[in-house]
């Protein structure tokens, strides 16, 4: 689906998390769960796309491997014409709308 994704040149913010992640639920709590964060999406026409390694999957494991993280969370934001972006694991609403504007340039 990304791959699909990233072809039709959307934008894209990939969430990988895991029920136990104490960080992850506090982004989702803090900037995924807000209205800025949707209306943010919505102004890229972004997709946002969720893994959860929960259960460690073998293709999560390797996208986190791709990427050079040692676990999760990670968050990456994808533009049209754009190197993958990796934010840092502790987010801010103002630091997920300037990846989304940059990758949407």
């Amino acid at each position: 689906r990304l791959q699909q994704l990233r072809t039709d040149k959307r934008v894209v913010f990939v969430n990988i998390t895991a029920d136990w992640c104490v960080t992850c639920k506090a982004n989702e709590r803090g900037v995924f769960s807000t209205t800025a964060f949707r209306n943010a999406l919505a102004a890229h026409h972004a997709a946002y796309m969720v893994g959860d390694w929960t259960d460690v999957d073998p293709r999560i494991s390797a996208f986190l491997a791709e990427h050079k993280a040692v676990g999760v969370p990670l968050y990456v934001v994808y533009g049209p014409d754009a190197p993958p972006q990796v934010l840092p694991t502790v987010l801010t609403g103002a630091m997920v709308a300037e990846a989304l504007d940059k990758a949407g340039r």
